[in-house]
Parts: C-alpha cells; structure tokens; sequence
C-alpha cells in the first residue's frame, strides 16, 4: 500500500471525515433518485402533505401519535341495498336501479387516526341518458355528510369533470367542495363556510373509527337504468409525511435537504476551486519571482484582507441585482463569482509563504544552474510540492463558501427559489416565529448538515496537509 494512503487511514479523524464527505457525495449524486420532486419551492411540488406535518417516524412520541399518515387506497369492499350490483371486472362494476327508485351502494373505511388535512373520493362513471340523481354521503355513526350531489346538467361544475353520458371522472376534495356544490358545506356557518377546507376533515373524520362513504343512485324515470362506475377511491394528505415532514407549505423537507446538500456541494467545490486557482496564480508569482512585483501582489492582497467580507459581498450583490447589471447571468453564479473575489486573500498568503520556502531549496537552485526557465520550475518544481497545501485549501475552502452563501440565503439575500440549507434555516426562522412554534425536522437537517459537512472537510483537510506537506508542519 502506497504510504501516503496508509498514513492517512491511520488516522480515525481522515476516515470519519472521508465517512462524512462520501455520504454527503453520495447523497447530492442521486438526489434524482432518491426524491422525486426536483423543486419543492414550486407551487405545483407543495402541499404533498399537511403543512408543519410531522417526520412518519415521529409518530412514536405521544405528542405525535395517532397522527394521520398520507394514504390512497381502493374501496373494494362494499353492501348494496335496494337494486342491483355487477362486477365488470376487478375495477368496474354496474349498478342497476329500478324504476323511480334507488340504489344505495356503500363502501366501509377503517379510519384509525386523529382527523386529516384533506380528504379526497374519487370515482369513474359512464352514466345513463335517462334523468338521475346521484348523492355522495359519508356516514359516521348517526351522523351524516352529505358532501355532494350529481345531477347530468352539474357536469361542468367543479368538482365534477365531464360532459353528460360520456364517461367521466368524479373529484371530490374537501378543499374544492363548498357551499355552492356541497349540500353538507351550504348548512354550515358563514364563517365555516369560508374555511370549509380546514372544518370539513374535523367535522367528518372526527375521530378513529369505521366510515361508511354511500353513492346513493336515484331514478327519477319511468323504466330501469343503470350505470358502470370505478370502485371508489379514498386518498388523504395527513400531518405525519415521509422522512422529514413537511414545512409550511406542505412541502417535503427531505427533498428539500437532499437538494440544498447537492446545490451547497456544488457551489462549495466551484466556488473554492475559482479561490485556489486565484490564490495559486498571484501566490507562485509573488513568492517566486519577488521584488516590486511581490510588493505589489502582497500590498494588493492586504487591502483585500482589510475589507469585511460578509458586508462587502451583501453590498455588492444588492448593487448587481438590484441595478440590473446582471440580466443574462443567474444569481448562483453572481454568488459563485463574488465569493471567490472576495476569498482568495488568505490562500494566496498562504501559497506565497510555501513558494518562498520552495524557491530557497537545493532542486529548485540546480534547476536555474542547468538552466530551467522561470516558468518551467513553477510547473515542474513548485507546483508539484504545493500539492499538499493545494488540497488541504480547497477542504478548507469549502466549508467557508457554504456557510457564506448560507449567510446570505439565511438572510434572504441569497438563492430564494431553490432549496439550499441556508434559505431553509431562513424560512424555518421566519415560518417558526410567525406561528409561534418550533418545526424542529424543518430546522435541525439544514443545520446539522452545515456543521457535520464542514467538520468533514475540515478533518479532511487537516489530515492532508499534515501527511502530504509534513515538513511545513516540523518548521523545516
């Protein structure tokens, strides 16, 4: 085994922080897979649950149980009482209704958790051309919900998609039905009316217990009819979501901490890859060549080194974004830009110190005696022996831009649109004290993630330039 490898997996600070960095790696690699959202700041990949829902596993705790998991599930059982029920096939059945009479088919569901967020039927119907009248009742003991009714003439009314004696899909949602197209919701108060998306799943599934949903078939004809309907189904968004719950926007802040790890990684290595290549370029020149050019590059850097730089980076990028001067370039990248102009000081000092220590030594003075140009010892003689301290940087580096673009972002200065962990510690920070509460799976992910990430590279980088420039370290 190579020695260099060998001394660094004797040191249990590389190999935890190499566990750390491949995991983060890993995770923001197949971010694709393992989430299937690809923005949850777009309103079309939010409400996958209840907002402040809580992480599915959570539910152990008292304070969570009995909280109502996201469920979508087919009702095959059922009884049918005054005509008749076929079975088409596994998914379709026809009822058949008397003449002037009706037909009452009703499915039972096992309802076992506290009330949900939202609750939705639905179904798939080829009705008759005769006159009828279809009711949708939900049924709790003795109490009743008529939530719907369905008359051919109500085909183009929301929730009902469809155009008469055509097959058709049937939507029942308690955040689309209202007093206008929910008998049940017209009986309420004014006020529960207007928020009838929040009363209707307290009201209706109030407790744990058997729920009886009926599709109640009326005739209003003179002969027989009958129709070929979809065996309902039943799906619920509840307060207890996936891995990490949701925010408070009913998004999945799993997805959202998966792809923030991959968008800070990326702007991290980016970013501090733009810091070394400045730092090196000025740090080779000013230390190996010297004189006036030193001088200069050291006093240039030492300005830079005076200025502070979370305000000067927030003041120059209120000024790019805010004047327009950048229209054709995405804000990530400005951010990218800015950070790495305002954060290669430091490695640059740090490469000119090694590069005058190198241009001292015994290979670098035979190399000027054979006659080696300038150039061609940087590339041949410097550079190779700056490797260590080169690697060591840019671990160093990449803590430091994430948690300068997270400051930014915490702000809301920063990237607003797409998940990143610095604007989700801003949300959760907004959200959290404008309702009073502590989403703790919404903050502590993003917050944990900076911290154990940067320990990661900062380990990383210790053991690095320990083993590969050992002797900076001994002062030789």
């Amino acid at each position: 085994m190579n020695k260099t490898l060998r001394d660094l997996l004797e040191r249990k600070s590389f190999i935890a922080s190499l566990v750390i960095l491949v995991f983060f790696a890993v995770i923001a690699v197949a971010a694709p897979i393992l989430t299937p959202y690809s923005n949850p700041y777009l309103p079309s990949q939010a409400r996958v649950a209840a907002p402040y829902a809580v992480p599915g596993w959570a539910t152990i705790f008292p304070q969570y149980r009995g909280l109502a998991p996201n469920q979508n599930f087919v009702l095959s059982i059922y009884n049918v009482s005054g005509g008749e029920v076929k079975e088409l096939n596994s998914s379709w059945m026809q009822v058949s209704v008397p003449a002037s009479g009706t037909t009452n088919v009703t499915f039972p569901i096992k309802w076992g958790y506290k009330p949900p967020y939202s609750f939705a039927f639905s179904f798939n119907i080829s009705p008759p051309k005769e006159y009828y009248v279809l009711n949708v009742v939900l049924w709790h003991g003795n109490k009743s919900f008529w939530l719907y009714s369905i008359t051919p003439q109500d085909y183009a009314i929301p929730p009902q998609v469809g155009v008469p004696n055509k097959p058709s899909t049937v939507y029942i949602s308690s955040i689309l039905l209202s007093a206008s197209n929910s008998p049940y919701v017209s009986t309420l108060s004014p006020t529960q009316q207007a928020l009838s998306g929040v009363y209707l799943p307290t009201y209706t599934f109030s407790a744990p217990g058997v729920y009886n949903l009926t599709l109640s078939f009326n005739n209003e004809g003179n002969t027989p009819i009958s129709f070929a309907i979809s065996k309902p189904t039943f799906s619920d968004k509840g307060y207890a979501y996936g891995r990490l719950g949701t925010d408070n926007n009913g998004a999945s802040v799993f997805a959202e901490f998966i792809l923030g790890a991959r968008f800070d990684l990326f702007i991290g290595v980016v970013a501090s890859a733009m810091i070394i290549a400045i730092g090196l370029i000025l740090g080779m020149l000013a230390g190996y060549i010297g004189g006036k050019l030193d001088l200069s590059l050291n006093g240039f850097t030492d300005f830079f080194l005076l200025l502070p730089g979370l305000p000067l980076l927030i003041t120059l990028e209120t000024i790019l974004v805010v004047s327009g001067a950048i229209t054709k370039i995405s804000l990530a990248t400005v951010i990218v830009i800015l950070i790495a102009l305002l954060s290669w000081p430091g490695t640059m000092k740090i490469i000119r110190s090694q590069t005058l220590s190198l241009r001292t030594r015994t290979f670098v003075e035979s190399s000027k005696a054979l006659g080696a140009g300038n150039f061609r010892i940087m590339m041949r003689h410097i550079l190779p022996n700056l490797a260590g301290i080169l690697f060591a940087q840019l671990a160093y580096d990449v803590p430091g831009v994430i948690l300068a673009e997270s400051g930014l972002d915490f702000l809301g200065l920063g990237i607003r649109s797409f998940p990143t962990w610095g604007n989700m510690l801003g949300f959760a920070t907004n959200a959290a004290s404008s309702a009073n509460s502590f989403a703790w799976w919404w903050v502590l992910p993003p917050g944990l993630g900076i911290v154990i990430l940067s320990l990661g590279f900062f380990y990383f980088g210790t053991a690095l330039l320990d083993v590969l420039s050992p002797y900076r370290l001994r002062g030789e």
